[in-house]
């Protein structure tokens, strides 16, 4: 179950990433938002079905995932301004290593605690069932995303 869980951390990192990746592609900051825009409708739409979400279930549980996916991406942004800022350090001293690392392998953690704060909030909007499913379609979800971009880059 943790090496599940780590996957799902570590394509959901992907998968915020890769918003970074078209900026870096586009300076136009329209084509990122639209892009955004388009991969949240996607995956509400995919989201809906995998789990045969009705209109009010989706009405209450979409706000709550999106508040989920912004606090684990605040996470990773800070894991990765930690990681970007003691790369590019001249000096760094072992202690200093020894402490970015455990601040970085802790992110997974933090991914997790947020995860469980937002089931509680879930299991009042989803059955049983949904639940499982969402952690089933997350995880097809990532895959699927994952698929259609190295297919993209092969062409």
């Amino acid at each position: 179950m943790k090496r599940k869980s780590s996957i799902f951390a570590i394509a959901l990192f992907v998968l915020m990433l890769l918003p970074s990746v078209m900026v870096a592609q586009s300076s136009n900051a329209e084509t990122r938002s639209r892009w955004m825009n388009e991969i949240k409708k996607y995956k509400f739409d995919f989201f809906t079905k995998e789990l045969s979400l009705d209109k009010e279930q989706q009405s209450k549980f979409f706000p709550l995932y999106e508040e989920m996916e912004q606090e684990i991406y605040l996470v990773n942004k800070e894991a990765d301004a930690l990681m970007k800022k003691v790369a590019a350090a001249d000096n760094v001293s072992d202690t200093e290593y020894e402490a970015t690392a455990i601040a970085l392998s802790k992110t997974r953690q933090k991914e997790g605690e947020i995860e469980l704060e937002y089931f509680s909030q879930f299991e009042k909007i989803l059955t049983k069932k949904q639940l499982f499913l969402l952690k089933v379609a997350e995880d097809k979800f990532t895959k699927t995303i994952l698929n259609y971009h190295r297919q993209g880059s092969n062409k």
